[in-house]
């Protein structure tokens, strides 16, 4: 079984996704947060530098709508070792992101996707996908057939589908609750493109959801909101074994040292996310809480066993 830790405004920052790595090691695959084209063009470096870590594993999100602009961002992108996937966003519903035509509301228009992509596909690496089943609320078979056969005729063949339609009306957090959670379609688009690597997104979080999916012998998987919530989750409902906890930890906080933009508070959050569900999690959150400086938290969890 193979996770996918969902590009997340946010919440996948680079400290996240580092302690995904290091917990999950080959068995995920994580994606920074969605970089526009025009942050990559005009301030290279320091996009870059603040995303990604030195040790980076982690796949690039970017969104763009003008093919010029992405296939200059693409070229930049191309000179960049320590990236070695990338991922084009076509799913993102929110506001900000329909003011500049990004995301989901590109889609609107299959012509101008398709010469996107046709920039896009001049990445030299691992390129993939991100969309949605549906743009509006009513299931629509010929939107996301449609787009499955333009990333298959263009060589793209792994596709992130977010198991809900998309509405651009709506809010980031509506989208996430009334269209309708559609796996059977999900299956549909499967059993139709076969030659096509089609992994699911949206509300994978219970034993009995991964089951389903396993059963129509779907394997890999990305997950989002939950791993954010609760970074071992997969363990607790007995679908993975993490054997390290602590070396894991210790490893990622050596990693955040290299990184030029070291942001205390945000490596706080994303160790956050390791307390779900252990003794004494409340009096633990209220130690790290006060801590000021990456050393700290070292020696913090050097000195204490808290997990068995």
């Amino acid at each position: 079984m193979k996770y996918y830790l969902a590009p997340m405004m946010g919440y996948s920052d680079c400290y996240l996704r580092c302690l995904a790595d290091n917990i999950y090691e080959e068995n995920i695959t994580t994606f920074s947060e969605m970089i526009v084209d025009k942050a990559i063009i005009h301030n290279e470096i320091k996009t870059l530098e603040k995303h990604f870590l030195k040790t980076n594993r982690s796949a690039i999100q970017i969104a763009g709508s003008d093919p010029k602009e992405i296939k200059e961002s693409i070229q930049k992108l191309n000179q960049i070792e320590y990236i070695k996937h990338l991922n084009f966003n076509l799913g993102c519903p929110s506001s900000r992101v329909q003011e500049n035509k990004l995301g989901l509301a590109l889609t609107k228009e299959p012509s101008l996707v398709e010469k996107c992509l046709e920039s896009v596909v001049e990445y030299k690496n691992e390129i993939t996908v991100k969309c949605r089943l549906g743009l509006g609320l009513e299931e629509d078979i010929d939107y996301i057939f449609s787009y499955l056969s333009l990333f298959s005729n263009l060589g793209i063949k792994t596709i992130f589908i977010h198991c809900r339609n998309g509405v651009l009306n709506l809010d980031t957090k509506k989208n996430r609750t009334i269209p309708t959670i559609n796996y059977e379609l999900f299956l549909r688009c499967k059993d139709e493109f076969p030659d096509l690597n089609l992994i699911p997104n949206g509300e994978i979080n219970t034993k009995e959801t991964f089951e389903f999916f396993v059963k129509h012998g779907v394997t890999n998987f990305m997950i989002g909101r939950q791993f954010a919530k609760d970074i071992f989750f997969p363990e607790k409902i007995g679908l993975y074994e993490i054997k390290n906890k602590k070396m894991a930890i210790l490893k990622s906080i050596n990693d955040f040292r290299s990184h030029k933009f070291l942001n205390i508070n945000l490596i706080k959050k994303s160790i956050y996310t390791l307390l779900n569900d252990i003794p004494n999690s409340k009096n633990i959150r209220k130690e790290i809480t006060i801590m000021e400086d990456i050393n700290s938290l070292q020696n913090y969890f050097e000195s204490n066993e808290l997990w068995n």
